[in-house]
């Protein structure tokens, strides 16, 4: 039994007879045309599964005498495969994901209609999320109304806060993959400074990563950040169209992804290689910060507590650096959280508010400091996994501190 059936039988743990779960890979999104945007597979099924295909279903049945698992896997359409390409074969599907009884999407409606009818099927299991209103329905919601309407009296029960429960502790196989995009993070950073000075642009230096991303079979987890100047106090900045200037700094937030699982790394770099005093000052304050967030990390503190830890640190620092000239205006300079979860997704599965960490949870450790009127943006952020006495910091491999960071520029630069 493979890591995927296991955690289909947790699963099963938490459903109660009579129930039936349909759950999708998703399907590829029109872009225009006949051209459609990239296919990214729903991160529960890739859990639950170990498949990467467009299209997949999963069929989960618990009963008072049994447990089934039913994979639907697109028919053989040798006219299509010569435009597209092979999609997944029986035996290949029951090889990656453990699931025996592999049907051709055809059969799936006939299928599923029996299973509800000859099963005495009461709860149709979804999995689907929504984070706002207006958001894009997806294939579970979708299908959760559809089972609404053809089977009145029938429980809908949306999974996704259980499957999401148990995504939130990695298992040593999660945690070498995440370990994995760390390194190849750390081979783009590399690359990207070997050729970092004033004149290029910032695009040039998005560029030059995902080049060394492409040579290692590796994708971005997330949209590059390559901030220069007053450009690094706009967090989500992504447009990367500025010239690299004398004596400013740049702030990367980038990372692979490796079988899905992702890096999230920002360092800030002098773009000449070298840091001024006033810098150093700030680089300095928000380095300590970060050290004393990631030694309080340990099971049963809060994201919330970390984040507290960043401003007490700050209060006397900032103040002292006359960075800001009263603790109380520390919101001004610092306007993120210090924490989020990671995993299948950057942003991953995990309440960010009052959760306990436990281990086994990955989180991320990245302290800011941003000063418009100074045009200084800094932002230093690892990868921790909690362990059972502390944190292991994931991610010390890269470049960090003042002195590796001034070496490692000025000695490629020779």
């Amino acid at each position: 039994m493979n890591q995927y059936a296991l955690r289909r039988n947790t699963l099963f743990k938490s459903m109660e007879e009579g129930a039936l779960a349909v759950l999708f890979s998703g399907d590829l999104i029109k872009r225009s045309a006949d051209a459609t945007y990239p296919f990214s597979v729903n991160r529960n099924f890739f859990y639950l599964t170990g498949l990467d295909e467009d299209s997949l279903i999963l069929i989960l049945m618990k009963t008072s005498s049994a447990q089934k698992e039913i994979l639907f896997i697109k028919d053989a359409n040798p006219m299509m495969e010569k435009w597209v390409g092979k999609s997944i074969k029986e035996d290949e599907a029951k090889a990656v994901s453990d699931v025996m009884t592999i049907m051709p999407l055809s059969n799936y409606e006939s299928v599923l209609g029996r299973l509800i009818e000859r099963n005495g099927i009461s709860t149709i299991g979804i999995d689907t999320e929504r984070d706002s209103l207006n958001a894009r329905v997806m294939e579970g919601e979708a299908f959760g109304r559809k089972a609404h309407k053809l089977y009145p009296g029938m429980k809908v029960v949306n999974l996704n806060a259980t499957i999401n429960a148990l995504r939130v502790y990695k298992s040593d196989e999660e945690i070498n993959d995440i370990r994995k995009a760390i390194e190849i993070t750390r081979i783009g950073i590399e690359k990207a400074l070997s050729s970092l000075k004033p004149g290029r642009k910032e695009y040039e230096v998005v560029a030059d990563f995902n080049h060394a991303l492409a040579l290692e079979n590796s994708e971005n987890a997330f949209e590059t950040i390559a901030a220069s100047g007053v450009n690094a106090c706009t967090l989500h900045y992504v447009s990367n169209q500025e010239t690299l200037k004398e004596n400013e700094l740049i702030l990367l937030d980038l990372g692979a992804a490796y079988h899905h699982y992702c890096a999230d790394i920002s360092r800030t770099f002098p773009i000449n290689g070298k840091f001024t005093e006033r810098q150093k000052t700030f680089y300095s304050i928000v380095l300590q910060a970060q050290t004393n967030v990631i030694k309080a990390i340990r099971p049963g503190v809060t994201l919330g507590d970390l984040n507290t830890i960043v401003k007490q640190t700050y209060a006397k620092a900032c103040v002292d650096a006359q960075i800001v000239d009263d603790p109380s205006k520390i919101d001004q300079v610092y306007y993120h959280g210090v924490s989020h979860f990671l995993g299948l997704d950057t942003h991953d599965v995990g309440q960010m508010d009052g959760m306990l960490l436990k281990p086994g949870m990955v989180i991320t450790v990245e302290p800011g400091l941003y000063s418009a009127t100074e045009g200084i943006g800094i932002r230093i952020e690892d990868d921790v996994l909690v362990t059972e006495t502390g944190g292991e910091v994931l991610s010390n491999s890269i470049l960090k501190s003042i002195e590796d960071i001034e070496a490692f520029m000025n000695q490629s630069k020779d």
